[in-house]
């Protein structure tokens, strides 16, 4: 029996190598031929390299033609989006066990890891969009390409103020007002913000989710005010007038994220439940927390929640629900509206506040990295955990010195008061919403356990002390503008890296 796999294995690698050879065109169209060019017959390399990828499983394409399967290669992302001053850290999304090369200028300031292919530093100048093409060599060759820009921290959109960033008004009349009326340009202490594959943009609160098409500041699609953007009424009767729940309102609304198909999840607080709405509908598919849509029932169980207030999906599209009452964290499979796995509780029937790495005191805003480990912002303990994919004992902790302490302290490089939001840019760097210090603050990448110190600050013209709302740039309070904050809450990044801040307190979303 030996003896035949062998021989099976043998002619299976004789026939790959005959069939390779039997394809000559192709050797000549990756580039001009030459001795140094692994496509032309007449160079050194070609046959030994034809023989190693085709006799082992580390090749996957040579010359155009496949040979076997194995790691598909590229980044999470193709556009890139970097802050000035900001660390960067970009890997190949399959780790591979290869060599890298680069072609094209860099921005200043990073630079290229041949051995691992990450592109790393600190940002150093404003740069305009550049591409540089990025080769794997071995296993298998192939290349990508991908575009890189430096940004200023400094907004330069607004959404709900009509496009002014020196204006601050609740439901903007159109002339830097505050109004009591609601339109399809103006918000009100928005709570939840989000981006879809196409560049539009949903925006929640109070009690409705408004959706932007791309590069416009005017909504065109109102979720839970059936249909009028001239209503913000918590369980909207279809009359603009209150109501109870039903399938097409809502009541105080807060997170909000996407999946993969541009389904919209969203927390709908006040009645003790997540709706699921597919792609373009306003009308739920799906509900979480309730046994229909006319029922606002709190619960302490798998299948029921007490204000639920932030979502979170999981690389396989499993939903995590963070509970301000329950204080706890519920995980669902994908398709499920039971939960399975509970995070701050040892069980679903208890909520027992608490400081320690299983406990909280208030879970808020949750981010999930690529390998599917959750961030969760305990607000009242002036701190971020980490949870490894799978695990409800946190490994990582931000803003105190360790897991027991919940200080708060003056606003330093170090510390957190009240975060809220967190979100995750394209290195992985952790962005967190400290709400109570009027600032986003960013924290580098890193698998420490604590200690971790914040490199760079929104809202305070990049002091780590300063706390003040509306910082006009001396940690003076003043005039709202581009570069200021006050309470900021909900964060969210693009596909291309772009920040998008819910600066609430001014009753806008900042584009940077």
């Amino acid at each position: 029996m030996e003896i035949i796999v062998h021989q099976k294995l043998k002619w299976k690698f004789f026939y790959k190598i005959i069939f390779l050879f039997s394809l000559p065109i192709v050797a000549n169209a990756c580039k001009p031929e030459g001795l140094n060019n692994l496509c032309d017959l007449k160079s050194d390399d070609f046959i030994p390299t034809v023989i190693l990828q085709a006799s082992t499983a580390s090749g996957s394409y040579h010359c155009g033609y496949k040979l076997v399967d194995v790691p598909p290669f590229g980044y999470r992302y193709t556009q890139f989006r970097f802050y000035l001053n900001f660390p960067v850290s970009i890997l190949p999304e399959f780790e591979t066990n290869s060599s890298y090369a680069i072609e094209g200028n860099l921005p200043s300031g990073l630079s290229f890891d041949p051995a691992t292919g990450e592109i790393k530093g600190t940002t150093l100048s404003v740069t305009a969009p550049t591409t540089v093409r990025v080769t794997r060599n071995s296993p298998g060759f192939a290349t990508v390409n991908l575009t890189l820009q430096v940004a200023e921290p400094s907004a330069t959109f607004v959404y709900g103020q009509y496009g002014s960033l020196t204006c601050r008004s609740a439901y903007n009349n159109g002339s830097c007002l505050d109004s009591p009326n609601p339109n399809n340009q103006n918000l009100s202490s928005p709570t939840g913000v989000v981006t879809d594959s196409d560049g539009g943009v949903y925006i929640a609160g109070v009690n409705r989710i408004q959706y932007f098409p791309p590069n416009t500041n005017q909504s065109t699609f109102v979720y839970g005010q059936f249909g009028n953007f001239n209503c913000d009424i918590a369980n909207n009767n279809q009359s603009c007038g209150g109501g109870t729940a039903s399938a097409g309102n809502m009541s105080s609304v807060r997170g909000i994220i996407l999946d993969r198909e541009n389904g919209l999840y969203a927390t709908d607080l006040g009645n003790h439940r997540i709706l699921y709405f597919p792609n373009s509908s306003n009308v739920p598919a799906r509900i979480y927390g309730q046994t229909s849509y006319t029922t606002a029932i709190t619960g302490l169980s798998d299948t029921a929640f007490n204000a639920p207030r932030a979502v979170a999906l999981s690389p396989e599209g499993g939903l995590y629900v963070a509970e301000a009452f329950n204080i706890r964290i519920v995980y669902f499979p994908p398709g499920s509206t039971t939960a399975t796995r509970v995070y701050g509780q040892v069980d679903f029937s208890s909520s027992t506040n608490g400081t320690s790495e299983t406990r909280f005191t208030g879970p808020f805003g949750m981010a999930v990295d690529s390998k599917g480990g959750l961030y969760v912002a305990d607000s009242p303990n002036h701190r971020v955990l980490y949870f490894p994919v799978g695990s409800t004992t946190a490994t990582r902790v931000y803003g105190q010195s360790n897991f027991t302490n919940n200080t708060l302290s003056i606003a330093s490089a170090t510390a957190l008061n009240n975060p809220t939001w967190i979100a995750l840019d394209q290195s992985e760097n952790l962005y967190v919403s400290d709400t109570g210090n009027n600032r986003v603050v960013v924290f580098p990448k890193s698998t420490q356990t604590t200690g971790h110190t914040a490199v760079a600050v929104f809202g305070q013209y990049n002091n780590l002390t300063c706390a003040v709302s509306n910082n006009v740039g001396a940690c003076t309070g003043g005039s709202v503008n581009p570069a200021s904050l006050y309470a900021p809450s909900s964060i969210t990044f693009n596909r291309q890296g772009q920040l998008y801040i819910n600066d609430q307190n001014n009753h806008r979303i900042l584009v940077y």
